[in-house]
């Protein structure tokens, strides 16, 4: 509305000095002093005038730039709710085949005296089997506990009840296994399996043991024989958060010995 206020008044103002660009003579041959007047404010206002022109050009010109790029953006938007069309559909489409491939099910049984697998047993399962499958071959160390401990010195004519130190952890996923006591502290619930190896000097034998909260749950021997020997037992039990699990001496012969290097403690979850 203010651009064609301009335009119109830059237009009545050129009809005038049009109109006037010649003076009138008055009866008497002399200019009429109004006319004069008249033609000497437009002189005056001339360069005012020639702006007003150029702003409406301007403003001409901006207002058709502005009215392509509101045509762009109602084009634009026009393409994206056909995008937005597409990928609903798709979406729908997608989740109508998980839907046919859940109810989906094998319904040839074998027969009954084949002694086969009955498949349609199978397939009415596919949820839980796929749960339990995906625990077994998850690759994350999140639900993976392990450690593998070796013994760094010698202990020399152990005492019963002492408890065997492995001072180097090779493998301690998640850290449960502490060096410094000996122990292993359960940090979820689950079946843990445990293996342990005894190097003793020949002619000396040493029995070990397993222990979950002071009870024993495994034992093993190692050495009478007439040569530097080693002895490995293994044990598998349930555990829950806080259970420590060590390895101690039973009892030995006199001047028996545990050596290092060949003898390892390791524990790891099954499930």
């Amino acid at each position: 509305m203010a651009r064609g206020f301009v335009f119109t008044a830059c237009v009545l103002i050129l009809d005038v000095s049009l109109g006037l660009a010649s003076p009138s003579m008055v009866g008497d041959g002399s200019t009429d002093p109004v006319l004069l007047q008249v033609q000497r404010l437009l002189l005056k206002h001339e360069a005012q005038i020639e702006a007003l022109q150029k702003e409406n050009i301007r403003l001409a010109e901006k207002s058709s730039t502005l009215e392509g790029e509101v045509k762009f953006l109602q084009e634009k938007t026009v393409s994206l709710e056909e995008k937005i069309v597409t990928l609903e559909d798709k979406i729908t489409s997608l989740e109508q085949d998980q839907r046919s491939t859940e109810q989906t099910e094998i319904t040839r049984p074998c027969p009954e005296d084949s002694g086969g697998i009955d498949e349609s047993r199978i397939a009415s399962q596919p949820k839980d089997g796929a749960k339990k499958i995906s625990k077994r071959v998850d690759t994350t160390t999140e639900s993976i506990v392990a450690f593998h401990a070796i013994l760094t010195q010698t202990i020399t004519n152990p005492t019963s009840g002492h408890i065997i130190q492995f001072g180097k952890t090779v493998t301690n996923i998640g850290s449960h296994y502490n060096s410094q006591n000996g122990e292993f502290v359960c940090p979820e619930v689950g079946v843990y399996k445990f293996s342990w190896t005894i190097h003793v000097h020949q002619g000396q034998y040493m029995t070990t043991e397993l222990v979950r909260n002071g009870v024993v749950i495994g034992s093993g021997i190692s050495g009478a024989d007439t040569y530097f020997t080693t002895g490995s037992a293994s044990a598998i039990t349930m555990l829950v958060p806080g259970d420590s699990v060590w390895l101690r001496v039973l009892y030995h012969d006199s001047g028996s010995s545990i050596y290092p290097n060949f003898t390892m403690f390791n524990g790891f979850r099954l499930h």
